[in-house]
């Protein structure tokens, strides 16, 4: 048997049988990953991740990969922080954490523009309440006319259809003025 880093090789008739060394972890870019979760480095670790080996995923060699009590090793564990999940070998960011922030911002946002608009309008209607109030205090009301235009909608006497289609219609202008203004 020759020794290797983590394993032991072991040649047979068909291929190599390669033997754990089991407190002894496989380091592979920053990860640790050991061979059962029981390891004393993932006590009270609380996001273990585990990796099922697959014959037909895996390299060969880590599918003939077997404890030294001769058991088939099916799995590797190796752990993740608190903001990651488990993804295949390695950690990935978990965007489940993303989500409510992203509809506490949307709520404070819908939140934020309704009082706005509330208290536009509420300024809105204490400038008119304050215009009404000055326009008592001073005793007069101020009431414009509308356009002549509309002495024809309210007029009590619809125009005639030969003045509509000829487009001659004769508006009376309000009933402070006498005259009378025609467009032709």
């Amino acid at each position: 048997m020759e020794d290797m880093n983590n394993f032991d090789v072991k040649e047979e008739k068909k291929h190599k049988k390669y033997i754990i060394h089991p407190d002894t972890p496989i380091e592979f870019e920053k990860y640790k990953y050991y061979w059962n979760e029981s390891h004393p480095e993932l006590k009270g670790v609380m996001n273990v991740c585990e990796y099922r080996i697959s014959w037909m995923i895996d390299l060969r060699e880590l599918y003939e990969t077997y404890a030294p009590d001769g058991s088939k090793i099916k799995s590797l564990y190796y752990r993740c922080h608190f903001a990651q999940s488990c993804m295949g070998l390695e950690c990935r960011v978990d965007s489940r954490l993303f989500v409510p922030p992203i509809f506490l911002t949307v709520f404070i946002t819908i939140f934020w523009v309704f009082k706005k608009m509330l208290w536009r309008d509420m300024k809105r209607v204490e400038r008119i309440q304050r215009e009404a109030r000055l326009a008592e205090d001073q005793g007069t009301v101020r009431v414009e006319d509308g356009p002549p235009s509309y002495n024809a909608v309210f007029s009590l006497v619809p125009p005639s259809y030969e003045s509509v289609m000829l487009g001659k219609m004769t508006y009376s202008a309000s009933s402070s003025a006498s005259s009378s203004v025609s467009t032709s």
